[in-house]
């Protein structure tokens, strides 16, 4: 086992070596560097199969280093080695794909072969895990690419043959009936394979998290919309709104099918107030709209996949907008809830983890 240990004080890479040189059970081979930037540039031209950071380093603050570790994309597992007052911070790393960490004032050989042993395996099922991932992505593509095309070929067809016969001879009313409804499902099902897409890949697709202002997230979902559907509406969006950590495609489509779907069930001018609360540890973005609402007795229903509390033919779509709002905050590690009554509109109230600052 070849290890990296990047460590400032010489007395505590003393102890991490003896330490290793213990174990019985692997041959540790042990390179030292002494600063973050001679670690980070081995790291980065020589194979090792983990690493061993502390956090605080001559040439790199605590803060420093934990953007280092949370940035870092060499592929092998990375164990902090932290005091005793910069545990949490450590358990936060956890958070951003480091394997695990270790107590400068806890470390026994056999806790420290069970922490790099653990963290070795667990990084190789990550890995196994992201190709899995990448391979979902890839199905979901092929998959939305293949109906879609076939799709679009009999939008066309549909099309052509419709121009054709106004062309030449006078429709009946049931003939051009027959006409809007080929056309009105196939845009419908169109509609169903890419929403069906986007709840598929929620979760699998290799996706950055960073510091998102989700003023900005719901700005670009509102511009989208605008852009995509005839109907009008209003957001009224406050001044400020938190910066949280996410995905910002991810953001994006959540708030674009949130408020999608509020403008389409409503049955006049659709307006959408958004609000935020600042509970301590989250923050709460409320979403309240002037929709036909629905029965409180279904509120658990509404966001289950394809499942619709309406006529599906006056408020027609793929019964998944919902759900995958879902599934991208719970993939935030949020949550979300709504209240309503019929004929009084919708409130969701949608809970995002505070950002941490590390000083």
């Amino acid at each position: 086992m070849k290890v990296m240990v990047i460590e400032g004080n010489p007395d505590h890479f003393e102890i991490i070596e003896d330490a290793l040189a213990s174990i019985t059970e692997i041959h540790a081979h042990v390179v030292r560097s002494e600063t973050l930037s001679t670690g980070a540039a081995r790291l980065s031209s020589e194979h090792f199969d983990i690493c061993l950071c502390d956090l605080q380093l001559p040439d790199s603050t605590i803060s420093e280093t934990v953007l280092w570790l949370s940035l870092q994309t060499n592929p092998l597992p990375m164990v902090v080695l932290t005091s005793v007052n910069s545990i949490k911070i450590a358990q936060t790393l956890l958070n951003k794909g480091v394997q695990d960490y270790l107590s400068k004032d806890e470390l026994t050989p056999q806790l420290l072969y069970k922490t790099c042993y653990y963290a070795i395996e667990r990084f190789r099922h990550q890995q196994e895990f992201a190709g899995y991932n990448q391979d979902m992505q890839a199905f979901c593509a092929s998959l939305s690419h293949d109906f879609n095309g076939h799709i679009s070929r009999i939008m066309g067809v549909s099309k052509a043959l419709k121009a054709d016969l106004t062309s030449r001879i006078d429709c009946t009313p049931d003939e051009l009936k027959w006409f809007n409804y080929l056309e009105k499902s196939t845009k419908d099902v169109h509609s169903i394979v890419s929403d069906l897409q986007s709840y598929l890949s929620v979760g699998y697709a290799n996706q950055v998290f960073e510091i998102v202002n989700l003023k900005l997230v719901i700005t670009k979902a509102v511009i989208s919309l605008k852009d995509t559907i005839q109907t009008d509406f209003k957001v009224n969006i406050p001044d400020e709104l938190a910066d949280i950590s996410g995905n910002i495609a991810l953001l994006q489509l959540l708030f674009q099918n949130l408020i999608a779907n509020s403008i389409k069930f409503n049955n006049s001018l659709p307006i959408i107030d958004i609000a935020m609360d600042d509970t301590g540890n989250y923050i709460e973005i409320l979403l309240q709209d002037n929709g036909i609402g629905f029965n409180p007795l279904h509120v658990n229903k509404i966001f289950s996949p394809f499942h619709r509390l309406v006529n599906g033919k006056k408020f027609s779509g793929s019964g998944l907008g919902l759900s995958i709002v879902k599934r991208i905050i719970e993939h935030h590690s949020g949550s979300i809830e709504a209240k309503s009554e019929l004929g009084v509109g919708s409130l969701f109230i949608l809970k995002f983890k505070k950002v941490k600052i590390i000083a």
